[in-house]
């Protein structure tokens, strides 16, 4: 190139003669007619063979659909808390609202911090939480509490039944089938079991902020104190009982789609999940018909020791899904695809620190093709896991074939931006 040093450097130049390496090895096998070895795929048998990427869609429908589903529920349901208690005052307790709503999102954010998913599949999630499961759950809860108190002429003792027997069912129900549509439709995008649990947590975030407007708007009515203590026990208490409720649906579909080999397998783990997901909530609402102290160490000998261990056991499986992630990189290494200085780059904490700051010198479309790239490269990564271990996967190549593309664009930008602001930094210098 006119006596210039090759476009992307030291690094490109390597990436292409391995690439040209292993596709000349290709040819000579299919000249002497030899055929792979048979038997279980080896770690590096499914590594991609490059083939231009699918058109894709250009309206992502599904995402439409359920987000639009989403705001209307929630119109609705803040229509609903505004003729009860006045604009003033439910635009006050939306914002109170959005405190444990930031703080379940920042821990699940950090939890999913390797290979984050996609906004959009997030945003259906929190739409149908916040919409379309709240606004369904509070009818059928309603209409159940209207129904069992008018049998039994007892207004309380119906509130207590339907809080411990119904609303569980119901509210799971609903928002694990937001779940499911996401794991059934997405399939592709779902990598791991964290990603069951990212999507449910959405879920559960997005129905507890809109459930939360409503019990604080009621309490309001009652005095600062009743208020007070209100947001206290959902706000601090009990951020994370929706989220991590339905995360166990959340956890059964997803291992359904990465650990095994049927794609109906769904049909009888979501519903073990599902019961799960059930108890979890019941126990909290059981433990919520209890009174003053009674429930209070309730809480603490029960609720607490299970948050923690839900807690530690995400925050174990954040750590294992780096080492899945480095150990599936290994085909994209040997067959050039990938540098061995780039995986740290994806899995190491410092690595990725200091990755996001060096491309962020060639500006924000740089930092922003970082991002990208370190997203691309783990669920590239993870992949490849699951087709070793359940063999290969038509849609799940098709969609690593667009993600290696979308990578190797992204490269190519923070590479180019880089260089560029290194070179215009240089012609500065005195």
């Amino acid at each position: 190139m006119d006596g210039q040093e090759p476009w992307g450097g030291p690094g490109e130049d390597y990436r292409l003669r391995r690439i040209a390496r292993r596709e000349g090895a290709a040819e000579d096998a299919s000249a002497s007619g030899a055929a792979p070895a048979a038997g279980r795929p080896r770690l590096d048998s499914v590594a991609p063979v490059w083939q231009p990427p699918a058109r894709r869609r250009s309206v992502p429908w599904f995402e439409v659909v359920l987000i639009t589903a989403g705001v209307l529920g929630v119109a609705v349901l803040l229509a609903q808390y505004v003729l009860t208690g006045g604009v003033a005052t439910t635009a006050q307790m939306t914002t109170v609202a959005l405190v444990p709503l930031a703080l379940v999102l920042a821990v699940l954010g950090h939890i999913d911090r390797w290979e984050p998913e996609p906004l959009w599949p997030r945003l259906v999630a929190l739409a149908w939480g916040a919409g379309v499961a709240a606004l369904a759950a509070s009818i059928v809860n309603t209409a159940m509490l209207m129904n069992v108190a008018q049998v039994t002429g007892d207004y309380q003792g119906a509130m207590a039944s339907v809080s411990v027997l119904v609303a569980p069912v119901v509210e799971e129900t609903l928002k694990g089938a937001g779940v499911l549509a996401l794991v059934l439709w997405r399939r592709s995008s779902v990598n791991s079991v964290l990603d069951g649990v990212i999507y449910a947590g959405y879920v559960g975030a997005g129905f507890a902020f809109v459930e939360n407007i409503g019990y604080f708007l009621q309490a309001s009515g009652s005095g600062s104190g009743v208020l007070g203590a209100t947001v206290f026990l959902r706000g601090v208490l009990s951020p994370f009982v929706h989220p991590m409720a339905t995360s166990f649906t959340g956890m059964a579909l997803a291992w359904a789609v990465v650990g095994t080999r049927s794609r109906w397998s769904w049909t009888w783990i979501g519903p073990l999940g599902w019961a799960a997901a059930m108890g979890v909530h019941g126990l909290w609402n059981f433990l919520g018909t209890q009174a003053g102290l009674s429930w209070f160490g309730w809480y603490l000998v029960v609720e607490v020791p299970l948050f923690a261990v839900w807690v530690t056991a995400l925050l174990v499986a954040s750590r294992r899904e780096a080492r899945r992630i480095a150990r599936g990189l290994a085909p994209y290494v040997r067959t050039g695809w990938m540098l061995p200085a780039e995986v740290p780059m994806v899995v190491d904490r410092g690595g990725r620190r200091a990755a996001r700051r060096w491309a962020s010198t060639g500006g924000r479309d740089s930092a922003r093709a970082m991002r990208t790239f370190q997203r691309d490269a783990a669920c590239l990564g993870l992949d490849q896991m699951i087709m070793t271990a359940a063999g290969p996967q038509a849609d799940r190549i098709d969609h690593d074939r667009a993600l290696l593309a979308e990578l190797g664009e992204a490269r190519g930008a923070f590479l180019r931006d880089t260089r560029l602001a290194a070179a215009q930094a240089g012609m500065g210098r005195p």
